[in-house]
Parts: C-alpha cells; sequence; structure tokens
C-alpha cells in the first residue's frame, strides 16, 4: 500500500470515529465561534489533533497544521508553506453546515513540498466518498480515475457554485444581477462539497471571494487533475497557498473560464 492510499485511509477512519458519530448529536457546549459565524465544534478540534498525530507518526519530519490550530497561532502556517514536507488540514469544513445537520461538510487535507500542493484529499463522510489526487497522477474517487467529460457552453443550462457575497460590494452587486444569466446558482457554502460537484460534473462553475488555503488548495488541485482550469479572477494566474483576495474561479476549461469571467464580471478584470 503507497503512503497516499495509507493517508486516505486514515482520513476516513477518523472521519467516522471523530465527526460521524457527532453529526445531529452536537451539545450545546460542543459548538463555539472563533468569530461572529465562525463556528468551531469540537469534532474539528478532535480530528485535526488525531489526524496530525497519525501524520507525524508517519512523517516525523513533516511540519503539519490545521485551519483550528492555525486560527490560534497565525504563524504556524508559514512553518507549513516553507517544511520540505508540509501537511495543511481541514478538519470539518463547511462547520456551518455541520451545526446544522446539513451533509455537505468535508474533511480535507493538502501535501505541501515547499509550498506547493502535490497530493489532496477530500472525504465526504455522509456519502463516503473519498476523493484524492496526486500532482501529475491524475484524480480519483473511491479510487477510480475521474476525468472531466467535454461540456458545451449553454449558460442557460449551467449550475453556478458563485459565493458571492463576500465580494466587494461594486462587484457584489454585479456578480448578484450576472449569475442570473445562468441556469442555476447552488453553493453549497463547503468548498470541499463543490470541488467534488465540479469534478463530478454535477455543477459547472465555481467563484470564491476568500481563498483560504485550507479551503482552497485541496479542491483546485482535485479539480485540476481532473483536467479542470482553476485560476486568480483577478489575473489569471494560478492558485497558490500565497494568494489573498484575489479571487477564484474553476471551469471546465480555459475557453469556458474566459467566458463565464466577463459573462459575471464583465471589463473588472485584466490578466497580467
Amino acid at each position: 500500500m503507497s503512503d497516499l492510499e495509507r493517508i486516505s485511509e486514515i482520513v476516513i477512519r477518523l472521519a467516522r470515529e471523530k465527526i460521524l458519530p457527532r453529526f445531529k448529536n452536537l451539545a450545546e457546549g460542543d459548538i463555539s465561534a472563533k468569530s461572529p459565524g465562525d463556528l468551531v465544534t469540537i469534532a474539528d478540534i478532535e480530528t485535526e489533533q488525531a489526524l496530525s498525530e497519525e501524520l507525524l507518526a508517519m512523517f516525523p519530519a513533516a511540519v503539519v497544521a490545521g485551519e483550528e490550530v492555525i486560527a490560534a497561532k497565525p504563524d504556524l502556517l508559514q512553518g507549513v508553506i516553507t517544511a520540505e514536507q508540509g501537511f495543511l488540514i481541514d478538519p470539518v469544513d463547511g462547520t456551518n453546515n455541520f451545526v446544522k445537520g446539513d451533509q455537505k461538510f468535508a474533511l480535507m487535507l493538502t501535501e505541501l513540498r515547499k509550498g506547493e500542493a502535490v497530493a489532496a484529499w477530500i472525504y465526504l463522510p455522509v456519502s463516503d466518498e473519498i476523493t484524492m489526487a496526486e500532482k501529475g497522477a491524475g484524480a480519483f474517487i473511491d479510487g477510480k480515475r475521474i476525468k472531466l467529460a467535454a461540456r458545451k457552453f449553454d449558460p442557460e443550462k449551467m449550475i453556478a457554485a458563485a459565493h458571492i457575497n463576500r465580494f466587494p460590494e461594486k462587484l457584489k452587486l454585479m456578480a448578484r444581477e450576472n449569475i442570473k444569466k445562468f441556469s442555476r446558482n447552488r453553493p453549497a457554502f463547503c468548498a470541499g462539497y463543490d470541488y467534488i460537484a465540479l469534478t463530478k460534473g454535477l455543477k459547472d462553475f465555481s467563484i470564491y471571494y476568500r481563498t483560504l488555503p485550507w479551503d482552497h488548495l485541496p479542491g483546485s488541485l482535485i479539480f485540476s487533475e481532473a483536467g479542470g482550469y482553476v485560476r486568480s479572477l483577478l489575473d489569471g494566474e494560478t492558485y497558490t497557498i500565497h494568494d489573498k483576495n484575489k479571487g477564484l474561479l474553476s471551469a471546465v476549461s480555459k475557453d469556458q473560464w474566459y467566458s463565464i469571467r466577463e459573462m459575471v464580471f464583465p471589463g473588472c478584470f485584466q490578466d497580467k
């Protein structure tokens, strides 16, 4: 068994042990807020700690950190970025959904080498689907290679996952109006869930303004390895762990990416 397969097994096991037993079963004291509207639960904390311990047992020289510990100690992210081998954990992506009893949440993990994402995992605990990718080697759902099928650009039939509310006011108002040119906008409010929907062809594109690395490194690598096109809205550059407030658009092809950007934000962005 490869290291990637062993990590997949660990991710699945810990989600079953630490996350699923608390789904729709959280006590009042199991939930707190890092900031207004930004919830954290005992499942987030325990999963992050347990996965960190398992990864360090496998790779003692690695630097491992997750969203929750970084929230308390932001400088830890730099250690992951500069490490020869680093791991970045999002223990429960979509925590607000998890708290509400909505199944759209995920456990996500990214392996980095000197700041470059080289492998990623997204596990959807309720549907029991593990998706992983290795840079240059493709993307796999439950061990089966997945490749995006070519699709005609037809806005009237396209489903978006456009997360609009965090954009600056002018762009937000523009996007709210222009997204109506597409069939539907169905953001999951869980990046991991939406990236898997994109990879499976259930949605056609996603748009984000805030691009926290634990939210977007796993899905952007997986979707790219499946044949998708992921770039910064601001300048059309490849998304990296260093990007902040540049926005992010993912689409099935380069041509569709540019068409969608111009439809939603006409004349607003220019590539380098």
